[in-house]
């Protein structure tokens, strides 16, 4: 299973110049978790585009239309995080990585949901968030670079709390 970062999903919904990658790891992936931490962040991001005026109001209803179209013919499955754990796991996740790669907390809690997903790869388009998931042994994908041939990075073993 993979995990996508809510940095992957947004260009799938609005377009930007990664939007042809992370649609295709997407596709290829056949369905992608969705989390309650990525539900509020396309919320969010489609709010704050709102805002800043690079999109409408009804470009952004229509945004979440798309998502909830997505969720209903199973593109994205929602998914139950236990978030005792998953805060738990991200602050072990904080006591051994922020230091080095200077994490920031949202990025922890998903790269410790990949982890209780019991996710393989971690797709995302933001490096510090990329370093901490390989760091932790999950393979990454970065949506920044192009895609070949399934093009994958793998993460060194993980370390067990």
């Amino acid at each position: 299973m993979i995990y996508v970062d809510t940095s992957a999903l947004i260009p799938i919904y609005i377009p930007e110049p990664f939007s042809p990658t992370a649609r295709a790891v997407a596709y290829e992936a056949g369905q992608v978790p969705l989390t309650v931490l990525h539900e509020l962040e396309l919320a969010n991001a489609c709010e704050r585009m709102v805002g800043r005026g690079l999109i409408t109001r009804a470009e952004c209803r229509g945004v979440l239309r798309q998502l909830s179209s997505d969720i209903e013919a199973r593109r994205l499955a929602r998914t139950t995080l236990d978030l005792e754990n998953l805060f738990a796991e991200a602050a072990t996740l904080s006591r051994r990585y922020t230091a080095r790669f200077l994490a920031r907390s949202l990025d922890l809690l998903h790269v410790a949901a990949a982890h209780q997903l019991r996710s393989r790869e971690f797709v995302s388009a933001d490096d510090r968030q990329l370093a901490v998931a390989k760091a932790s042994g999950l393979a990454t994908v970065d949506i920044k670079r192009p895609l070949r041939k399934r093009q994958v990075e793998a993460g060194t073993p993980r370390r067990q709390s």
